[in-house]
């Protein structure tokens, strides 16, 4: 009797777990979408207005967040069908850091 209490209370917190974090990995998700769309309409609304500068700027922090997060959770790419565009936003990172960085 007391095996099956423990038992049903071990697979309760188990359960209870698996559910905290399914919900929080579901909002991660919803927030990363909003971003997207939110950062999507900015862009757009700004290449309406012809401010091709600030929509420059904001691609530029876009790519260089997204590739250094891509590195950090899998690494450089090296000989990849995807590596190529890695490098490419190094560039675009390095360039939008120069510019970005305040002058000493």
């Amino acid at each position: 009797m007391k095996t099956t209490i423990l038992l049903l209370a071990i697979i309760a917190i188990l359960g209870g777990s698996l559910s905290y974090e399914i919900l929080q990995r579901h909002r991660a998700a919803r927030g990363q979408e909003q971003f997207i769309i939110a950062l999507s309409v900015q862009l757009h609304q700004g290449l309406e207005h012809g401010d091709v500068d600030a929509v420059r700027r904001r691609l530029g922090a876009l790519v260089t967040v997204q590739s250094e997060h891509y590195e950090q959770k899998y690494g450089r790419e090296t000989g990849t069908e995807f590596a190529p565009r890695l490098a490419e936003a190094k560039i675009i990172r390095e360039d939008f850091e120069a510019t970005s960085s305040p002058t000493k």
